[in-house]
C-alpha cells in the first residue's frame, strides 16, 4: 500500500508524529510530508520524506483553474492519502481528491479540539485508524514509551551532561531567567548531578539569554554554552546527557524521543495533550514561579 501522510509544523508538533509512523512501518511504503527542521527526524520511519516548501506543493492550496494540464503533485501515486490540515472550505481535500482520484482520502484538523483530554499522539494514530490504516491508536502510546524512536551513533556510553534549556518559542511557556538560574543552582547541588558538565543549550528564540547567563561568572565557569547548534551537534549534545531540563518545545520532545533522562516543565500548555512521549520522561506542571516549584523539579531530578 502506497501511503501519502502530509502534517506540515514546527519541530514539536511534527516528532510527535513520530510513535504513529513507527507503528506503521513495514506495513506500508509511507511517502510523509513535513516542513523542516523536524523533517529531517522522519526519515528512519518512513520510505521518503518530502518538504512542503519545497516546489509543486503550492498546487494543493490552489484554485485548479489556474493550472494548465492534469492536475499533479511531486507524489506519483498513492492509495491512501492522510492529511492534516485546517480546510474550512475544502479546498485541499477537493484538491487532493482530483490530485489522487483512484485513492481514499481524509483531511482531518491538525490537532485536537481545544479542550479535549487525549494527547496529540493518540489522536493522530486514531485519525489513521479511523481512516482503516492497520494501526491500533490504544497502544501507540506504550509502544512508544518502551524504547527510544531516534537512534543514532551520537549516543554516548558516558553520559557525562546535565543539559538544561531556558526557552521554547512561545515565551508564556518560559519560566523566567532568574528562576532558571535558581535551578541550575539547586540541581548542582545534587551529590550524582554535581558530577556532571553544565551544558546549557540556546535557540534562537533565546538570543537575549546567551549574555544573561554569562553575566554570572560562577557558571560561565564551569558552563559550555551551544547557541544553535546544527542537527548533529544538537544530537550528540543530547546524547551524551545523562539528564536534560527544559520547557515545552521541540527540543525537549526531541529528548525525550531519543531516551534522554529528560524533565520537562509546563506552565501554559497543557501537558495531557502536549507531554513529551518518552520512557525516562518526567513531567511537571505549574504555572507559579517558588520555591515548591523548584522542590519539586529537584525531586523529579532525582528520581531518573
Amino acid at each position: 500500500m502506497e501511503l501519502l501522510i502530509i502534517r506540515p509544523g514546527a519541530l514539536g508538533d511534527t516528532l510527535l508524529m513520530l510513535p504513529v509512523l513507527a507503528e506503521l512501518k513495514g506495513k506500508a511504503t509511507i511517502h510523509f510530508v513535513g516542513r523542516q527542521p523536524g523533517l529531517a527526524h522522519m526519515r528512519d520511519a518512513v520510505y521518503h520524506t518530502m518538504d512542503l516548501e519545497r516546489a509543486g506543493w503550492h498546487r494543493l492550496f490552489s484554485d485548479q483553474s489556474c493550472f494548465s494540464g492534469p492536475p499533479s503533485l511531486p507524489v506519483p501515486r498513492a492509495d491512501r492519502v492522510i492529511a492534516f490540515f485546517k480546510d474550512e472550505n475544502g479546498t485541499i481535500g477537493q484538491n487532493l481528491k482530483r490530485f489522487f482520484p483512484k485513492a481514499l482520502v481524509r483531511v482531518f484538523p491538525s490537532f485536537p479540539p481545544r479542550g479535549e483530554k487525549i494527547h496529540v499522539v493518540r489522536y493522530l494514530a486514531g485519525c489513521l485508524e479511523s481512516a482503516g490504516l492497520p494501526i491500533n491508536s490504544d497502544g501507540v502510546m506504550d509502544n512508544a514509551g518502551r524504547h527510544p524512536l531516534i537512534c543514532g551513533p551520537w549516543g554516548s556510553k558516558h553520559r557525562n551532561r546535565i543539559v538544561f534549556h531556558p526557552g521554547s518559542g512561545n515565551t508564556e511557556k518560559n519560566h523566567p531567567p532568574d528562576f532558571w538560574l535558581d535551578i541550575i543552582h539547586e540541581c548542582m547541588e545534587i551529590k550524582r548531578v554535581s558530577r556532571l558538565k553544565p551544558t546549557l543549550l540556546l535557540g534562537p528564540a533565546e538570543a537575549s539569554l546567551r549574555n544573561f547567563f554569562s553575566r554570572h561568572k560562577d557558571l560561565s565557569t564551569r558552563m559550555e554554552i551551544f547557541f544553535c547548534p546544527e542537527k548533529e551537534s544538537l544530537l550528540r549534545v543530547l546524547g551524551s546527557a545523562a539528564l536534560y531540563l527544559g520547557h515545552d518545545s521541540g527540543i525537549t520532545h526531541l529528548s525525550g524521543l531519543m531516551g534522554t533522562p529528560t524533565v520537562a516543565l509546563f506552565k501554559h500548555t497543557d501537558p495531557v495533550q502536549w507531554g513529551p512521549v518518552g520512557s525516562r520522561v518526567r513531567i511537571i506542571h505549574g504555572r507559579k514561579t517558588d520555591r515548591e516549584l523548584i522542590k519539586r523539579i529537584t525531586a523529579a531530578v532525582n528520581t531518573l
